[in-house]
């Protein structure tokens, strides 16, 4: 997907460092993708997992439905992972880290790139995760789920942090 890159308004509020993107990534649940079909757009809010060695977002859904019927008809998406840091009272103002990246939805179907993915995914999410990969991991459930990657073609962020109280350091 070709996109014009905009400079960002604020320069002091972009994210440049990978580290702190990846970093912003990695500690959050849920992501939302920005897609389109047939001119009319489409949100989905999904948990997700991360490989960072390949830039890659995981989520599974229903083999049915309409976002895997979006994807299909234009896998181009849009995403956004946010970590709110919430209000911040009397400055009138919000803190927050936000990654945006961008990519091609594609159907995952090799069995061991499924297990990879759910691994990663119960890795981030469950307290036991060696439990809950037994319980959930077999080869009937890896044919029936249905799993996406997103390769991520290129990030962006933007922050506005708390201001520093003396001696502490800045915050979300």
């Amino acid at each position: 997907m070709a996109e014009k890159r905009y400079h960002m308004r604020r320069a002091e509020k972009e994210i440049t460092d990978e580290k702190e993107i990846r970093e912003v990534i990695a500690g959050q649940e849920f992501m939302t993708l920005a897609m389109c079909s047939g001119g009319s757009p489409y949100l989905a809010t999904v948990n997700y997992a991360f490989d960072p060695k390949s830039g890659t977002f995981y989520f599974h859904c229903a083999r049915k439905g309409r976002k895997s019927e979006v994807i299909e008809s234009n896998p181009e998406v849009w995403g956004q992972v946010l970590e709110d840091g919430g209000y911040i009272e009397g400055k009138c103002d919000y803190a927050y880290r936000s990654v945006h990246f961008w990519g091609k939805a594609e159907a995952v179907t090799a069995l061991r790139e499924k297990r990879a993915a759910l691994e990663l995914m119960l890795q981030k999410l469950e307290k036991n995760p060696e439990a809950a990969k037994r319980k959930f991991i077999n080869d009937g459930s890896l044919r029936e789920v249905m799993i996406y990657r997103v390769r991520a073609e290129g990030f962006t962020g933007k922050k506005s942090i708390r201001p520093r109280a003396s001696g502490a350091r800045a915050s979300c």
